[in-house]
């Protein structure tokens, strides 16, 4: 049994310290993508954001769970829709913005990114200027197919 805990511990510890170092690429990149953005209006700060979408698990996290579903409940993405944490999150790393409604903008949200002076598009996230002070983060989760039990 004790063999069990110090297995759990390993892979907890592990998957953790992938999914932070994973988190923080993601969120990085937010924040360049939003400073591109404000680089092309500097006259113009934005203020708040909605977030929409949940951030995806790192590899290393999405196996670790395979073997062990508690870890799943034990480590919450940084970034999960448009709660206070989510931004909160973007705070610590840059974003100096507060939570904006997502119901006043639930229709802001296109069904297909396209990269223009007002929106940046990546495979991770779009990211988008609504008007001179609001941003739209769409968090993209890959559709992972399940593999077939042999």
């Amino acid at each position: 049994m004790i063999w069990l805990m110090v297995v759990f511990s390993y892979a907890y510890g592990h998957a953790f310290s992938a999914q932070v170092e994973f988190e923080q690429v993601r969120i990085s990149r937010i924040v360049a993508a939003a400073s591109s953005l404000q680089a092309s209006a500097p006259d113009q700060s934005f203020r708040s954001v909605a977030v929409k979408g949940t951030m995806p698990r790192s590899p290393v996290m999405q196996n670790t769970v395979r073997k062990f579903p508690l870890i799943d409940r034990l480590i919450p993405p940084l970034l999960d829709g448009n709660k206070t944490f989510s931004v909160t999150q973007l705070r610590h790393h840059g974003l100096e913005l507060t939570e904006r409604r997502a119901k006043k903008l639930k229709h802001s949200f296109p069904a297909v990114c396209v990269p223009s002076a007002d929106a940046i598009c990546s495979g991770e996230f779009s990211l988008y200027k609504v008007d001179q002070h609001d941003l739209l983060l769409q968090l993209n989760t890959p559709v992972t197919p399940k593999r077939s039990r042999t």
